[in-house]
């Protein structure tokens, strides 16, 4: 069962870069991330109540977790379906396995004595970084800069996902009673009260009448809301609590390739040579970064 959710989220937020193309292709993206978020907070507001998770926090920390959402949801969105709409999913999936190179570099600037800092993983840190210049490198020979642009900010995305990764740890260390569900809707809710205003200003007033066909705006939006923000991150927590965040956090290993499965697989979008073996590239520095030490393994 353990395996089978695993596999599960690797595959809803592999997908989610696929679904993303084709709604900001229909969507404004600003407007796009909004619909995502807002889909969100709505159904966890419903199935949270239903499994017994209350919905509120501590007033003493709510300001933190409105800080971290806005790293965790409202800064990255907007940055995927902007950048998005000027490169492929897979693309936008293998910027996506940066995430962890650069949890190590801020953790170990910003943190010291919390990020152990060793041979082992300065030697990971220089292979992912390796693997990112593999995945630029081209971008940097073409005159037309629109795709540089996008993979440079869905790059911005990781990094804020970084910042949100350190946020968090933060969080749950220092207050253990903080659910990690309540915490995950109250940082929603905090990125859609920023992303709806963004979305008006940017975009303006949504014609919803434009919107065609609506049956693919209405199905990559709840499969995005729904699917691969609410359930994928629940069942993320509960390999967390089943497995340790150690062993669970190995799943930013297969998104990466699944976005390129799926971005042929559904759009027969041949990834570049250069991204192939930048995934790889980047995916070994990760592997031997975060490989666990015997104590990271006891504490699992």
């Amino acid at each position: 069962m353990n395996i089978l959710l695993f596999i599960l989220v690797a595959c809803f937020w592999g997908g989610s870069f696929i679904a993303i193309k084709p709604l900001v292709e229909i969507v404004p993206s600003f407007t796009a991330a909004t619909l995502r978020v807002g889909v969100a907070v709505v159904f966890l507001s419903v199935f949270l109540p239903l499994i017994k998770i209350p919905l509120k926090v501590d007033r003493k920390i709510l300001g933190r977790v409105i800080l971290t959402g806005q790293f965790a949801f409202a800064i990255p969105f907007a940055l995927l379906f902007w950048g998005e709409r000027l490169i492929s999913p897979g693309l936008a999936g293998v910027l996506n396995g940066t995430v962890p190179l650069f949890v190590f570099i801020l953790g170990a600037l910003f943190t010291p004595g919390i990020e152990e800092i060793h041979f082992r993983k300065v030697i990971g840190l220089l292979v992912g970084l390796l693997g990112v210049i593999i995945i630029f490198y081209p971008q940097l020979q073409i005159s037309e800069s629109n795709s540089l642009f996008g993979a440079f900010a869905v790059l911005l995305m990781s990094v804020s996902y970084a910042i949100s990764g350190l946020l968090n740890r933060g969080l749950f260390t220092q207050n253990p009673n903080l659910h990690p569900f309540t915490n995950l809707f109250f940082q929603l809710c905090s990125g859609t009260v920023t992303l709806i205003p963004l979305a008006l200003l940017v975009d303006g007033v949504p014609e919803i009448a434009s919107w065609r066909p609506m049956p693919l705006v209405l199905s990559t939006t709840l499969y995005l809301g729904i699917g691969s923000t609410s359930i994928a991150f629940v069942m993320f927590y509960r390999l967390i609590r089943l497995w340790g965040a150690v062993r669970a956090s190995t799943v930013t290993y297969i998104i990466p390739p699944a976005a390129l499965c799926f971005d042929f697989l559904i759009n027969r979008h041949s990834p570049h040579f250069n991204e192939v073996i930048g995934v790889i590239v980047v995916t070994v520095g990760v592997i031997t970064l975060n490989w666990p030490s015997q104590k990271q393994e006891q504490k699992s």
